[in-house]
């Protein structure tokens, strides 16, 4: 890690604080606040390297001038709810230009019409995999946390939150012969299907459909200046569209990826 100089970390720390603040109002949003925390998260590593790079009066310097302040963004970030790490790996459409909608999977919704019947093979904890969300109603991107053996057990929905053991379809399946039999006389309740992790499936899917029909894409350049509302695609990450346009970084909302803070020099 190149390391920066202490008035770019002063630049950064002020975005980071600032992004952090706007999570503490906006909970409730999962990977608004991933984001703040992976944001507090290498900021803390950029003033570590900082340090080790100073020496004598130098460091001293640094340390006066952005230690405290430091610490305060990392205390800031201790309040905030913990939320679990979305993987890199296993998305097949990070690069830019992926094929077309029903052949793409977003994080936290599937666009692919086929269920699979078997888990992907190399399944393990911490890698992404489509299973069913009985919470909400249909086939999700999960997060394994759990394996007996080459098997998932447990999986975390990435759209609602919810653990659950791992599976590829609705927990009782009818056969379309008896299906009206079993509905009469089952008095069981039904498991509502959470609004919002619908409403969040819908933006998911139409940020997914703008960015890939989108005429206009820019190539992210840390170095060139942009404006909210911009598509632009990050070799990383894929397309995405700028939300806020921040001192030293853009706050960026991808299909693949969530919200994602990067950096401009």
């Amino acid at each position: 890690m190149d390391a920066p100089t202490i008035e770019q970390l002063n630049e950064e720390l002020r975005d980071a604080t600032l992004q952090a603040h706007q999570a503490q109002e906006r909970q409730d949003e999962r990977d608004f606040v991933a984001s703040a925390l992976e944001g507090i998260a290498r900021l803390s590593d950029r003033y570590r390297a900082l340090l080790q790079s100073l020496a004598g009066a130098e460091q001293m310097r640094a340390e006066r001038l952005l230690g405290r302040r430091v610490m305060d963004l990392k205390r800031l970030g201790s309040l905030l709810p913990k939320v679990h790490a979305v993987t890199a790996e296993s998305t097949p459409d990070r690069m830019a230009g992926a094929g077309a909608p029903h052949e793409r999977r977003i994080t936290g919704v599937s666009w692919s019409q086929h269920d699979r019947a078997a888990p992907p093979a190399g399944a393990r904890v911490g890698a992404d995999i489509e299973a069913w969300c009985g919470k909400c109603g249909e086939s999700m991107t999960h997060s394994i946390v759990a394996m007996v053996g080459t098997e998932p057990k447990q999986v975390l929905c990435q759209v609602c939150g919810s653990r659950h053991t791992y599976r590829t379809g609705p927990a009782r399946a009818r056969s379309a012969k008896g299906e009206a039999s079993a509905v009469e006389g089952d008095s069981r309740p039904r498991v509502a299907i959470d609004p919002e992790a619908q409403r969040r499936a819908a933006q998911l899917r139409a940020l997914g459909e703008e960015v890939a029909s989108a005429a206009e894409v820019r190539t992210f350049d840390p170095k060139e200046r942009y404006k909210a509302g911009e598509i632009i695609s990050h070799a990383e990450y894929g397309r995405g569209k700028i939300e806020n346009v921040l001192r030293s970084s853009l706050l960026v909302r991808f299909s693949v990826g969530g919200l994602k803070s990067l950096m401009l020099s």
